[in-house]
C-alpha cells in the first residue's frame, strides 16, 4: 500500500505541481474518526479532480471528499482512509443569474460567501447549516444539512436545480437543469443529496434562490415545560402564519445562547419564532403570533428587532458551546411528526439521567426535528446507556402500519460508542431497504473508493 500511495502522490504532484504529502499539523486538520489520511489533494478545477479520482480508483485507495470539515463527527469511522480530497480551491461563483433567482457556484464555496453574493441583490438561498463561514455549499447539500429555516424554505436538497459531479472512476455527469420543466427521468440530485460523499463528488451546483424578506422580526415567550411550548408551536403551524423558523429551547440551551452569543431569551422553556415580510405585513404576523402565544399561556413575551433576529437565526443552527463543546459530548437527533417532539424531549431527559449527563435541547418545532447535546457529569457517564434509552423511548411512537417512521441519528460521539450502535438509526430499517442502498453503492462505486464504511450500514 505504501508503494501505491507514493506512486499516487508522485502522479498527482506531476499533474498539478502541488505537494500532497502531509505534515503532522496538516494531517490533524483532516482527521476523521480518529484516523488521518496519508495524502491531501486540493484540485483547482473539475478536470483535475476527475484525474485524482481516476488515479485513486485505479490504485485501490480510499478517498474522502472534504468541504469545511464541519460534519466530521458524524458517521462511522472510515473503513480505510488514504486520501482527503479537499475542495478548498474550488470555491468560486460560476454565474449569478439574479433575474432568474439562480446562483451557479463551485462546491467549495462557503455558505457565508454565497449569502454575501445573493444578499447584495436582496435574495437568499435559505441555507443555514452550523458554522456557515466554514460549511461549504457542496457539503451542505451532500449531507442535506437543513437548519431552523427548513420550515420556510424546505430541505437543503430542495434548493438544487443542477449538479455537476465526478464519479469514483473520474467519469463526469451533470444532473438537472436550470429550467426545471425541461428535466426528465430520475431525480438524481435528490439521490445524491444526503449521500454523504459515498456515491460521487459534487463540484458545481446551481442553487435556487428566493426573494429575501424586506424586514425580519421575532417573538419569544416563556413556558413552564417543553410540552406546553410544543403545544403552542403546533398551534402556530396550524395557523395561516408562515414563520421563517420556529424553535423550542430548554433552559440549558437558553443559557448557552446568553453566554455564547449574548442573546437573552425568556425561560425556563422558550418558544421563539421569526417572520419575514414588508414592514406592515411583518407587524401583522407578529401581532397574530402574539395572540397565539397568549392563548397558549405564553408569558414574558419578548420582541426581537431586525438585528437581534438576524443574530439569533444562525446562533440557533450552531451547537451550544462551553459545557457542551467538549470531546466527550454526545449529539443526538430525532425527527418525526410535530406531535412526537414532546416524547423526544422526554427521551432526552431520561437518557441523560440514565447515562449521568447534563443536557440541552433545541428543536425545529415547525419541522419535527429535535437536537440534543449531552455533556458527561463525571467519569462514570455511560454513552451507550444514554443512546440506548434515547433511541428506545423515541421509537415508542413508531407506527409502521401508517408509515409514521421516526428517524434517529448520532451526530457526534466517541468512536467506542459508534462501534456499538447504529449511528444512522439503520437498525430500524428493513433489510430490503438496506439492500437497495448497497446495490446503489455498488453501481456508482463498485471498487468502494468513496468514503468507505462511513455511511448507513457502513457502506
Amino acid at each position: 500500500m505504501a508503494l501505491k500511495l507514493d506512486s499516487f502522490a508522485q502522479s498527482i504532484e506531476a499533474d498539478s505541481g502541488d505537494s500532497v504529502l502531509l505534515s503532522d499539523e496538516r494531517a490533524e486538520s483532516f482527521k476523521l474518526g480518529g484516523q488521518t489520511p496519508s495524502v491531501v489533494v486540493s484540485p483547482a478545477d473539475h478536470e483535475a479532480l476527475c484525474r485524482v479520482l481516476a488515479r485513486a480508483n485505479e490504485a485501490g485507495l480510499a478517498v474522502f471528499p472534504w468541504g469545511g470539515g464541519t460534519s466530521r463527527g458524524t458517521g462511522y469511522a472510515p473503513e480505510k482512509y488514504d486520501v482527503a480530497l479537499s475542495l478548498e480551491r474550488m470555491s468560486k461563483a460560476v454565474e449569478f443569474l439574479k433575474d432568474d433567482l439562480t446562483a451557479v457556484v463551485e462546491a467549495g464555496m462557503s455558505v457565508e460567501d454565497l449569502d454575501k453574493l445573493t444578499n447584495a441583490e436582496g435574495q437568499t438561498a435559505g441555507l443555514d447549516p452550523p458554522n456557515p463561514g466554514a460549511s461549504t455549499v457542496g457539503g451542505t447539500i451532500i449531507a442535506d444539512r437543513s437548519g431552523p429555516m427548513r420550515v420556510r424554505w424546505g430541505k437543503a436538497r430542495d434548493r438544487v436545480m443542477r449538479m455537476k459531479v465526478a464519479l469514483a472512476d473520474g467519469e463526469t455527469h451533470t444532473y438537472g437543469a436550470l429550467v426545471v420543466k425541461n428535466v426528465t427521468g430520475y431525480d438524481m440530485n435528490r439521490l445524491l443529496s444526503g449521500s454523504w460523499g459515498t456515491l460521487a463528488v459534487v463540484t458545481e451546483l446551481a442553487i435556487r434562490l428566493y426573494k429575501a424578506p424586506e424586514h425580519i422580526g421575532a417573538l419569544a415567550a416563556s413556558f413552564p415545560s417543553t410540552d406546553t411550548a410544543f403545544k403552542a408551536a403546533r398551534a402556530l403551524m396550524a395557523s395561516p402564519l408562515m414563520p421563517v423558523w420556529a424553535e423550542v429551547l430548554d433552559d440549558a440551551r437558553i443559557a448557552s445562547l446568553a453566554s455564547d452569543d449574548g442573546i437573552a431569551l425568556p425561560g425556563p422553556v422558550s418558544l421563539v419564532a421569526s417572520f419575514g415580510d414588508f414592514e406592515e405585513g411583518l407587524n401583522d404576523q407578529l401581532a397574530r403570533f402574539e395572540e397565539i402565544l397568549k392563548t397558549e399561556s405564553g408569558d414574558d413575551i419578548l420582541r426581537l428587532d431586525d438585528e437581534q433576529t438576524a443574530r439569533l437565526g444562525p446562533a440557533l443552527a450552531d451547537p451550544p458551546g462551553e459545557d457542551f463543546s467538549g470531546p466527550e459530548t454526545l449529539a443526538f437527533r430525532a425527527s418525526g411528526r410535530l406531535d412526537q417532539l414532546p416524547r423526544f424531549a422526554e427521551a432526552t431527559r431520561r437518557a441523560a439521567e440514565a447515562g449521568s449527563y447534563d443536557f440541552a435541547i433545541s428543536a425545529h418545532a415547525g419541522s419535527g426535528v429535535l437536537r440534543c447535546w449531552l455533556a458527561p457529569e463525571d467519569e462514570e457517564s455511560s454513552p451507550f446507556e444514554a443512546w440506548r434509552v434515547f433511541s428506545s423511548l423515541c421509537r415508542e411512537g413508531r407506527d409502521e402500519a401508517q408509515a409514521r417512521s421516526i428517524h434517529l441519528r448520532l451526530d457526534s460521539g466517541p468512536n467506542s460508542l459508534k462501534e456499538q450502535v447504529s449511528v444512522w438509526g439503520e437498525d430500524a430499517l428493513e433489510s430490503a431497504a438496506l439492500q437497495v442502498m448497497r446495490n446503489i453503492k455498488k453501481t456508482y462505486d463498485p471498487e468502494g473508493t468513496l468514503s468507505p464504511g462511513r455511511f448507513v450500514g457502513r457502506l
